[in-house]
């Protein structure tokens, strides 16, 4: 019973201490989700509550100043948004969405740049005739509103690049670039929000100003690349601590390795738990007679869901972990979910001979103790 509870407390702090990161991408794409539902339940919330503008009984017709030219509507914006949206849900479940939200989102860039250069072509023109002004006015004209500069599109650029490169070395990188993402989402919408309430304040007025010109968010720019810089270490540091786990030959340690054919996977002077009872630490063997069965991990998910070995007798079970950084495991368990043969937990890339003691047999179930989620059936006979 209380190996049992154990057991679930080990797998509980696993979740937090080596999280299953294919797990959290797939959940992204469903949080983004629930917080565009609230955001818009809030802004409906917001504007049926809000009082009438005082603009009369009709509708003003909008004018735009002389001089001033406004280019009319456009769906860029709304297919780069379907195409970006179709980008992230191939990026979590790959295939031909993937493919697909790569398509649209360049088609909807090439639209987009098209459509630019024809509002660049009537501005300007083709020719080179045009004569800017003597004076050049520092701001929009009275009753125009525009946005002051801002800093945020670089900073969500930034975010992106950081997330996307999370993406694809996934841990630490992953968790930076969500941050980072999600500060500049928070700001940006902080900067929105700000321009409404002019607006509305204009409404009520009838005079409109323009915010003043946001500093430059040196303190956030420089925690971003800070935080990016401490991802990159910590995610060198665990490939590293990895790579150097994983290549590290049995008895390096001092230990003296099992004598091969011995028939005995403990060391002299182990504890009987260690040797042969069920539920042993099962630290790898690095000798001996062949693996009776191979087990391999691979992009957190065993490749082989099932494998046979004796029953009733020791075996040695290889395990092969194909994911580089990525600690697994491979335990035993019976019916009744107790833990019969429980392996030590290594980082790949690297393989190990685990020498499983007597076990009856029978069907049994086999997981990781990191990724729970990674499963499969031994049979042993």
């Amino acid at each position: 019973m209380l190996e049992r509870i154990w057991t679930r407390l080990l797998q509980l702090t696993a979740e937090f201490v080596t999280p299953d990161w294919g797990k959290i991408i797939g959940v992204i794409p469903v949080i983004m989700a629930v917080l565009v539902v609230i955001v818009l339940l809030w802004m409906i919330r917001r504007l049926r509550s809000a009082p009438k503008a005082r603009r009369g009984k009709r509708r003003i017709e909008p004018r735009t100043p002389a001089g001033i030219h406004m280019p009319g509507p456009s769906f860029a914006p709304a297919f780069a948004a379907i195409g970006t949206f179709l980008l992230f849900l191939g990026l979590v479940f790959n295939g031909w969405i993937l493919l697909l939200g790569v398509i649209a989102l360049v088609l909807t860039l090439l639209y987009w740049l098209a459509e630019g250069v024809r509002i660049y072509d009537k501005d300007i023109g083709i020719d080179t005739t045009t004569r800017l002004p003597a004076v050049i006015p520092e701001g929009p004209p009275p009753g125009v509103h525009m946005p002051g500069p801002s800093w945020r599109p670089f900073l969500g650029a930034f975010g992106m690049f950081a997330l996307f490169l999370g993406l694809v070395f996934g841990g630490w990188l992953l968790t930076a670039g969500i941050i980072a993402l999600i500060a500049t989402l928070i700001g940006w919408m902080g900067d929105a929000v700000k321009e409404y309430r002019e607006v509305v304040r204009a409404d009520t007025t009838g005079h409109l100003e323009n915010p003043p010109v946001g500093k430059t968010p040196r303190i956030l720019f420089g925690g971003l690349v800070v935080l990016i810089v401490i991802a990159t270490v910590l995610q060198l540091s665990a490939f590293a601590i990895g790579e150097v786990s994983g290549g590290t030959a049995p008895g390096a340690s001092g230990a003296p390795p099992a004598a091969a054919g011995s028939g005995s996977s403990a060391a002299p002077g182990a504890s009987p738990g260690a040797s042969g009872q069920p539920g042993g630490s099962g630290a790898p063997g690095g000798g001996g007679a062949a693996a009776a069965a191979t087990v391999a991990a691979k992009d957190i998910q065993f490749v082989q869901t099932s494998f046979t070995a004796p029953g009733g007798k020791p075996f040695g079970l290889e395990f092969d972990n194909q994911d580089a950084g990525v600690p697994h495991n491979i335990d035993i368990k019976d019916a009744s979910g107790t833990s019969v043969f429980k392996g030590d937990i290594f980082n790949g890339a690297a393989k190990k001979v685990y020498e499983v003691p007597a076990i009856p047999a029978g069907s049994y179930t086999f997981v990781c103790d990191v990724h729970p989620s990674m499963k499969g059936t031994a049979t042993l006979q």
